[in-house]
């Protein structure tokens, strides 16, 4: 007579497939949610096409072009439309989500470059001081707009993330989740942010609004994979013939913080300055108008934007850049 314990054997094979099979059903949803159905990426995957098509526009009829690109700091804030309308200065706003990450935001907009391009790194400086591994947002926007290569093997750096990783990235979070079930819930707005809030050249503007904003702090330091990384970017443009500068995002700093939050941000950009040319702004990316700002500390409203692109127009003019003794002195050091 058989035994329990052969019988228990015999049920096991069956059971774990039962299980495996049930963990690849729930992949392959996850994976079709976040590839057709997750409203946030299909948001950006649009805002990339049309960004695309801009890009591709100012190269076939300016000839050279201005990339800007960054997280949503440089989404929100620069208008560049106004830039080419108020100051013939042809440019492209290839701002997207910080949450992409410094990496992949970085082989998006080379992508777009050609000789005698300028480039705008508008990096937000947490994204440059903390990891620059590409997080599962930046494996998800990587692959939805259909450029995997961007993580696999990218055109700067050497921050990858192997396939068997990526695959398991395309899932959505739990906190993604549990928010989405609560919008559903309510029937509100399953995205906070709509096409319809998309410029032509990219740039974006938002009604929402929010009570409390809070400055960009960050640790100040640049850690030696973001020094690396950084010179790559430059030895990049220097044989593709591309000009390439850092500017600053601006950020929400009350006149109580923005001494000090200026202090700081001289000392990053002090780093910033031995690796790529640091574009001159004397606000030192310390901004304290609360009226100008929309639904974060680094979003502007229309008119906070106005204002910054007018600022930006006059630095692409001039092309003055900071002196590194000038930042040690902001600094205090």
């Amino acid at each position: 007579m058989p035994s329990s314990t052969s019988h228990s054997r015999r049920k096991l094979p069956r059971q774990a497939l039962v299980l495996v099979a049930a963990a690849l059903f729930t992949w392959g949803l996850d994976v079709v949610y976040t590839l057709r159905w997750n409203p946030e990426l299909q948001f950006f995957q649009q805002a990339y096409q049309l960004k695309v098509r801009w890009a591709e526009r100012l190269s076939r009829e300016q000839g050279v072009k201005t990339v800007i690109y960054g997280g949503s700091s440089t989404l929100f804030s620069i208008d560049t439309g106004r830039l080419f309308e108020r100051d013939r200065l042809p440019a492209v706003n290839f701002g997207f989500a910080a949450g992409i990450g410094a990496s992949v935001l970085t082989q998006a907009a080379v992508q777009e470059l050609r000789p005698g391009d300028t480039l705008i790194v508008a990096l937000e400086p947490v994204l440059l001081t903390d990891s620059l591994e590409p997080p599962g947002m930046g494996v998800q926007f990587s692959f939805i707009t259909g450029h995997p290569r961007w993580f696999f093997r990218p055109t700067v750096g050497t921050n990858s993330v192997f396939w068997p990783s990526a695959l398991l990235a395309l899932r959505p979070g739990g906190y993604h989740t549990l928010t989405m079930l609560g919008k559903l819930l309510r029937g509100g707005s399953l995205y906070r942010y709509a096409v319809a809030d998309l410029h032509p050249d990219g740039f974006t503007q938002t009604d929402v609004r929010v009570s409390d904003y809070q400055p960009g702090w960050h640790s100040g330091r640049l850690p030696p994979e973001s020094r690396v990384f950084l010179q790559a970017l430059r030895t990049w443009c220097e044989v593709h013939q591309v000009q390439v500068f850092y500017l600053l995002p601006w950020s929400y700093a009350p006149a109580e913080v923005a001494a000090g939050f200026r202090r700081l941000n001289a000392q990053f950009l002090g780093e910033i300055s031995t690796l790529l040319p640091v574009l001159y702004d004397p606000r030192l990316g310390a901004y304290g108008v609360r009226e100008h700002f929309a639904d974060s500390g680094f979003h502007l409203n229309q008119e906070g934007a106005a204002l910054r692109t007018d600022e930006l127009a006059k630095q692409l003019k001039s092309r003055r850049v900071w002196a590194a003794e000038e930042l040690r002195v902001l600094a205090g050091r």
